[in-house]
């Protein structure tokens, strides 16, 4: 990979990568991060609700946190708190598109109002693990944008510390 890696989160500045997943918006969250594990491992973290509730976390989480549901076998509901208050819930289907490739779409709904959201993430394999490219399209806002681009960063962080364990 010839990106830009901040060794310390293993995220990548690489523009081939995003190339990957076209379409880019300036609003769009876009990151690729590198893992030390086997890609069908990180894979099925990202493919499988049950999975995805072990390393998904609300940005900011001194003041926010994500109750998770699965609904069903691709499909799950997220409650956002802040404090004791809820502040948006959203429904999302995960669906695996190519090999090694899945997408999220998620359906926000905020006193703000509703909104639907894609989130596309491809993994490519490489030496001693691989990488993953991940684009959340569809955001309304800056601030929108802020916290999608901070929730994915810690996130996918705490997902390569899960893989890193096992």
């Amino acid at each position: 990979m010839n990106g830009l890696i901040n060794t310390k989160s293993n995220t990548a500045i690489d523009p081939a990568m995003m190339a990957m997943i076209p379409g880019q918006h300036e609003r769009d969250v876009a990151l690729s991060f590198q893992f030390k594990a086997d890609s069908s491992r990180v894979f099925y973290a990202l493919s499988i609700p049950e999975y995805i509730e072990a390393w998904l976390q609300a940005p900011d989480t001194d003041d926010l946190r994500f109750v998770f549901n699965q609904i069903a076998e691709e499909t799950f509901h997220i409650d956002l708190y802040h404090g004791e208050t809820l502040q948006a819930g959203v429904d999302g289907s995960c669906w695996v598109v190519g090999e090694n490739q899945v997408r999220y779409i998620w359906k926000t709904t905020s006193p703000m109002g509703a909104a639907e959201t894609l989130v596309d993430m491809k993994l490519l394999r490489g030496p001693g693990g691989c990488v993953l490219a991940l684009k959340h399209s569809g955001l309304q806002d800056a601030a929108e944008s802020a916290r999608s681009r901070r929730m994915w960063q810690q996130s996918l962080e705490r997902l390569c510390r899960l893989m890193e364990k096992n």
